[in-house]
């Protein structure tokens, strides 16, 4: 085996949280398009996926103002959303990405340390992880709520490394965004994209791509056994 293709065994592994280890990207879509749609506004998946997703609020709200002329009130907008998204949460839930439950299993029977980190607000975060029966495998959680500058800032992934105690070379990141993986790549993270759709795969930059997390457990475990 070529030596670019192997991965020395990880103490820890850093999961982004939407898109990545739930499959909320289209949950909040729905929210936001309709939200958007009462200003006349039309979001399409291609926007939504490739320029909005994995961003914080106020980052989309500022790419929709600039790039697209978007104009009303922040703050009314970001409040029509949160009342749109409270509504969706009773109705329906968000459910693990593929693979998910998967891999958390195999690293958890591995002792490879687990957290979270993402650029929803704390409460959201643990709502979703709990919701799921997961925050318990997560020993440390960081979101934009501790954070003075979120992804694509390095800053939410250092401060994880540093609350772990860890080394940056002994982490792995699990990334579905170019926002999300930039972020991992100027922290000096080894970082994993996890993405679906082809044509967002492509710009990630990132250390090696799959298309979800059943290909990342098989390719971990094929790696590290042969380590072994």
């Amino acid at each position: 085996m070529n030596i670019v293709d192997t991965i020395e065994q990880k103490r820890a592994v850093l999961f982004d949280l939407d898109g990545t280890l739930i499959d909320s990207e289209w949950f909040y879509y729905k929210a936001w398009k309709a939200v958007l749609a009462t200003y006349g506004f039309t979001l399409g998946s291609d926007l939504w996926l490739s320029e909005l997703a994995g961003k914080t609020d106020s980052q989309a709200f500022e790419v929709l103002r600039s790039r697209y002329g978007f104009q009303a009130d922040k703050s009314e907008v970001f409040e029509r959303a949160r009342k749109r998204i409270a509504q969706q949460l009773d109705e329906e839930a968000v459910p693990l990405m593929p693979g998910s439950a998967d891999l958390i299993n195999f690293l958890h029977q591995r002792k490879v340390t687990m957290a979270v980190v993402t650029s929803s607000k704390r409460e959201v975060a643990t709502y979703h992880l709990e919701r799921n029966g997961l925050r318990h495998f997560f020993d440390v959680l960081v979101s934009r709520t501790e954070v003075v500058h979120p992804k694509p800032d390095p800053e939410p992934y250092r401060r994880c490394v540093q609350q772990l105690g860890l080394p940056p070379k002994d982490c792995l990141v699990l990334e579905d965004s170019f926002t999300g993986a930039t972020a991992a790549k100027a922290a000096g993270l080894t970082c994993f994209g996890v993405q679906p759709h082809e044509s967002i795969r492509q710009v990630l930059v990132v250390d090696r791509s799959f298309d979800n997390l059943h290909e990342v457990r098989e390719f971990l475990e094929n790696q590290w056994t042969e380590l072994n």
